[in-house]
């Protein structure tokens, strides 16, 4: 059953994010925009004269350097008046979903001030918090590795920050870190799988993984995939939902996090739809089978196995 939690997270009311992402591939005439955000903050969206997706706040502000990468430009003009124009531009269009989730990010973080200098400031700093995100040169995230990140996600905000609170919970957050175990907080640790509904075994990559002097939890999602038009589990969308429950801190850890994974909310993977079908979690204590560091030969430098599920029944504990 899913949390409390997670269940609110995924009825909330239509995502701003969603709309803007329509607005902005409604189409739009070089040079042409138009206001966005409920508040009266001098916001828009559009494009520019060279046919490229901007977002802009239009204001009395004093402006600072900003350095923008290749594929996110950032240009300040002076306007008429005492005025100027914050743009940020984008150069691939491929990247238009993360360009949409990041000015609804900046019209959130800005939706309850008036002081317009303020408002600039606190756009800079969004900007320079997703600015990772944006890499021309990265890879899709495989159908795995979109699964895998999908567990991690649910246990962050099903597990881990109802019980460690969000700071914690993000800190102890270490998939994105190879050689660690996916959760760890003082004494604690948990190793987060996700597999294909019906598979018997779960794959252990190395031999960290499960490699502790202290009991810990390997923690097994199942899913099965569905249709692009079923209500299920999205990665962008699930992404977006998080980014709207954290404060302005917290969505700074997490964007560093996502950005290691290599993820960067490509449309592409909003046809990945699963369905949750089953969680387990087993204590990964003295007696659990598992490779251990100290128990193999030295000549042994790397090594990956699989666990038969139903071998780990007498394991499973509740969270």
């Amino acid at each position: 059953m899913e949390s409390l939690k997670m269940t609110l997270i995924l009825r909330t009311t239509k995502n701003m994010m969603d709309s803007l992402y329509e607005k902005f591939k409604a189409g739009y005439k070089n040079g042409y925009f138009v206001k966005v955000g409920e508040k009266a903050h001098n916001m828009f969206i559009g494009k520019d004269e060279e046919g490229r997706f901007c977002f802009e706040f239009r204001g009395s502000f004093t402006p600072v350097k900003l350095i923008g990468s290749k594929p996110l430009a950032v240009n300040q003009y002076k306007d008429k008046d005492t005025s100027y124009i914050l743009r940020f531009s984008l150069e691939q269009d491929e990247l238009l979903g993360c360009f949409a989730a990041f000015g609804e990010d900046l019209i959130s973080a800005v939706q309850d001030i008036t002081d317009e200098n303020l408002i600039y400031h606190i756009l800079s700093d969004r900007f320079q918090a997703w600015k990772k995100l944006f890499k021309s040169d990265r890879s899709r995230l495989t159908e795995p590795e979109i699964m895998g990140l999908i567990g991690e996600l649910l246990f962050l905000i099903e597990k881990a920050i109802p019980k460690w609170g969000e700071s914690i919970a993000l800190d102890s957050w270490m998939g994105p870190e190879k050689t660690h175990k996916d959760f760890s907080c003082d004494n604690e640790w948990f190793e987060i799988k996700t597999i294909n509904s019906g598979k018997e075994t779960v794959h252990i990559s190395s031999i960290e993984q499960l490699d502790s002097d202290m009991p810990g939890c390997l923690y097994v999602y199942s899913f099965e995939k569905m249709s692009p038009s079923y209500d299920g589990l999205v990665i962008n969308k699930l992404i977006r939902n998080i980014l709207d429950s954290l404060g302005t801190h917290q969505k700074d850890i997490f964007l560093n996090k996502l950005a290691y994974f290599g993820f960067d909310f490509s449309p592409e993977y909003d046809n990945l739809v699963f369905r949750k079908v089953d969680e387990n979690c087993y204590l990964a204590d003295s007696d659990f089978p598992r490779l251990k560091r100290n128990l193999l030969p030295l000549a042994i430098s790397k090594c990956q196995y699989d666990i038969i599920l139903t071998e780990i029944e007498s394991f499973k504990t509740p969270l």
